[in-house]
């Protein structure tokens, strides 16, 4: 188990002193407050991701810290692999370490490459635009539509150039984007969607 050091600066010298950040500066923000309703506004909000912990969770858990396997290996990883494999109805599973990583993985498994383009909602997180990034493609912007907050998908067509190789469709806050039109452009125009 590691142990904290104390090495103090002369026992580095002053090379490596130089290199070693010092306190993180203190941050002032100034946040104009925004005026709240009369309501109770505590029972009408959902939450976006709420987690459900209700069965063998701490005895996975224990499981994973008495076999010391709690990254990479182990046996729930290729467990949970061929599992979601198989309820998908496919050959192999991958699983990765977060959303980013398997968005990158999707695309790179496509042979995106720099000038490819990949259609993707202004209404995202980072991680998707950085997927296509990773890739050296080029992420093209579609605005969102009131109602879902996702995209529209009445813009796809008109963002469809012959640099277009894939759709990354994104559901926002458990609406599913309208996709039956977004495979039929896909298919017409011979593209993945993600």
């Amino acid at each position: 188990m590691l142990q904290p050091s104390n090495i103090t600066p002369e026992d580095l010298g002053e090379g490596l002193v130089s290199v070693i950040p010092g306190k993180d500066p203190e941050l002032a923000v100034s946040i104009k407050r925004i005026p709240v309703s009369e309501l109770d506004l505590s029972v009408r909000i959902i939450p976006v991701c709420e987690p459900t912990l209700g069965g063998n969770e701490s005895k996975y858990v224990m499981d994973c810290l008495e076999s010391n396997w709690i990254s990479s290996a182990g046996k729930f990883i290729p467990a949970f692999e061929e599992k979601f494999a198989a309820e998908c109805g496919c050959k192999y599973g991958a699983a990765c370490a977060n959303g980013t990583v398997a968005l990158h993985l999707g695309l790179a498994a496509l042979g995106l490459e720099p000038g490819d383009e990949v259609i993707v909602p202004t209404f995202t997180m980072i991680a998707s635009i950085n997927a296509i990034a990773y890739t050296g493609a080029t992420p093209v912007l579609i605005d969102s539509e009131p109602h879902t907050w996702n995209m529209d998908v009445n813009q796809l067509a008109d963002k469809i150039t012959p640099k277009t190789k894939a759709i990354m469709p994104v559901h926002i806050y458990g609406h599913p984007v309208d996709m039956d039109p977004v495979m039929e452009l896909a298919e017409k125009h011979g593209l993945f969607v993600l």
